[in-house]
């Protein structure tokens, strides 16, 4: 599953990438580790960390993307109401973009 071995490789703080297929053009998650390494975006357990209680709750999907010229982590968390929000937190900045409830 790619989004679990990215979220693992990403809370980890790996610096050799496995090997992840990405489903469609947009989809940055070949490269996210790298940049990691690099310092071009931040890890996301440092956000996790940040926005530990924004983010209560458990992740069911987590993607990188490039909107806008951004590079941005998309995540989808069930909250313990059982709600499921989409979030969008840029990559670089850790600026919290946007939250909405999921349809």
């Amino acid at each position: 599953m790619k989004i679990g071995f990215l979220f693992l490789a990403l809370v980890a703080g790996m610096t050799n990438p496995p090997l992840l297929y990405a489903d469609d053009s947009d989809d940055l998650s070949d490269q996210v580790l790298q940049w990691v390494k690099d310092g071009k975006v931040i890890p996301f357990k440092s956000l996790m960390q940040r926005y530990e209680t924004r983010l209560d709750g458990r992740l069911l999907d987590l993607e990188v993307e490039s909107e806008n010229g951004r590079i941005i982590y998309e995540l989808e968390i069930m909250r313990p109401d059982s709600v499921v929000y989409e979030i969008k937190i840029d990559a670089q900045s850790g600026e919290w973009l946007e939250e909405e409830v999921e349809d």
